[in-house]
């Protein structure tokens, strides 16, 4: 099999030019047989391409130590832009990204700059990956041509007597930063003299027909700035354009040198994704709010359903119950009900701690003798929803145990609720000046969730602690939960 690939490059070889090719490709690369034949194919079309399309061509191939070096040249007579015979030299990175791009990433290119004649001339080229039979990137063809503009000659980059680079050359330096985006430069007359492949794709998606590259800013028109705008303007002009597919941000400059306006740039950054992330997150925050929404909904109708129950039974110990249960639902409630108005996972402790004891005092002191007052001071604490509403049941009930029981013989009091944030641990404190309980009354005070089923929520839910003093000044019951941890 070998010696027939051999034997079949060999008949390929029709000159030296072939000859000089086949030992420059073995002498720098691993390339096999099979794909020297392939590229010997490619370069007797080189002729044929370049006569079609009015420019130069070249088989680059990437070598042992990653440098693309040029094994074939086709030189148009009516161009021949480096006036020499290039085959055998090696090409910077820096001034042909698009052959390193397609060598080894396998990926085409249309119309891209170029940098040629050790950095003395632009043109625009494009490049296309050669493959083996197995798919594999064995070389590129580049078709090179003079950059379009008002005439058919290439822009030349010379030195002025100051030493300084013409401004198209240094905005092109610049513009090599922002491959990734679409990238737009006209000359001193208004027309484009070079654009990249993202500017060609963000054209068409606006329906614009290529070649953009000789036309006029007028004809290339996306934004509201005009040509005396971009030239005139000697700042940064920022606008934003959409297209089908393509949400940008166009950076719009001026290039000058000595006071005068030599032609224009225009960056295109490509911010489609963030708006889309944006977009699914405004989506999510409108989803998380009809949930909380929908739940409050379903509690506010339980509470309902158990209030109309209440209504029709005569058992004492029934309508106890029931207005128990529904306490504690409400204050389930108050939690969905912030986190309806907020949009979020999170809600404020203090407001929420504030609600329950407005509700609470509402619902418990209904005589005007009754003089009973709270007040909520310490830090604010930020709690998910879960932490939320289990603070918000040992609230509820703590509050409402103070009320029912501590002032059973006045009718005036006060019931302090202070929150203490902590890194790990917060802690919240529900004080009353009333007459406080022994032991004995503690039993008897576990109504309802009661202080047991409270401490057990605080050591599994909340995974914190519960202390509790009394006497004869009052009750203070205190209870830690643990906080969230950042990342």
């Amino acid at each position: 099999m070998e010696q027939k690939k051999n034997k079949l490059l060999s008949d390929m070889i029709q000159n030296d030019t072939d000859k000089k090719m086949v030992q420059l490709v073995e002498a720098a690369t691993d390339l096999s047989c099979g794909d020297i034949c392939t590229l010997l194919e490619v370069a007797h079309s080189l002729p044929f391409v370049g006569n079609l399309e009015g420019g130069d061509t070249y088989i680059n191939v990437l070598t042992r130590e990653k440098e693309s070096m040029v094994i074939a040249q086709y030189r148009h007579p009516n161009y021949d832009l480096y006036k020499r015979s290039i085959i055998g030299e090696i090409e910077r990175r820096e001034d042909e990204p698009a052959v390193y791009r397609a060598l080894e990433e396998g990926i085409s290119g249309r119309g891209l700059i170029g940098i040629i004649d050790e950095g003395r001339t632009v043109v625009r080229h494009t490049v296309s990956p050669i493959l083996n039979s197995e798919k594999k990137v064995i070389g590129a063809l580049t078709y090179e041509y003079p950059n379009a503009g008002a005439d058919t000659e290439s822009i030349r980059i010379i030195n002025n007597q100051e030493g300084k680079q013409d401004p198209f050359n240094r905005q092109l330096g610049k513009a090599s930063d922002y491959l990734q985006d679409a990238i737009l430069l006209y000359d001193a007359n208004g027309i484009c003299t070079f654009v990249n492949p993202k500017a060609e794709v963000l054209y068409q998606d606006k329906g614009f027909e290529l070649p953009l590259i000789g036309r006029r800013c007028s004809e290339l028109h996306i934004t509201d700035c005009n040509w005396s705008d971009l030239t005139e303007h000697r700042g940064v002009i920022r606008r934003e354009v959409r297209t089908p597919n393509f949400i940008m941000d166009a950076v719009i400059s001026g290039i000058w040198e000595n006071g005068t306006c030599q032609g224009a740039a225009i960056i295109f950054r490509d911010k489609t994704v963030v708006h889309q992330m944006e977009d699914e997150i405004a989506y999510r925050v409108a989803l998380i709010h009809e949930v909380h929404h929908r739940v409050k909904n379903n509690l506010q109708t339980i509470i309902s359903l158990i209030g109309l129950e209440a209504v029709h039974t005569k058992d004492e110990k029934v309508k106890a119950f029931a207005k128990t249960i529904t306490s504690h639902v409400r204050s389930m409630n108050i939690t969905y009900d912030l986190l309806s108005h907020t949009g979020s996972e999170n809600v404020g402790l203090k407001v929420l701690i504030s609600r329950i004891t407005d509700v609470l005092l509402e619902n418990n002191c209904l005589k005007e003798t009754c003089s009973i007052s709270t007040r909520v001071d310490g830090d604010d604490v930020i709690l998910t929803e879960t932490t939320a509403s289990t603070v918000a049941l040992i609230v509820n009930e703590l509050v409402q145990n103070s009320l029912k029981y501590a002032f059973k013989d006045r009718k005036q009091g006060q019931i302090r609720l202070k929150i203490e944030k902590g890194a790990s641990y917060s802690w919240i404190t529900v004080q009353d000046d009333g007459c406080g309980f022994d032991n004995k009354k503690i039993s008897r005070a576990n109504s309802g969730l009661g202080l047991r089923l409270i401490s057990s929520l605080v050591q599994s839910s909340l995974k914190g602690e519960l202390f509790i003093e009394t006497g004869e000044n009052g009750t203070s019951i205190r209870f830690s939960f643990s906080m969230p941890q950042a990342g």
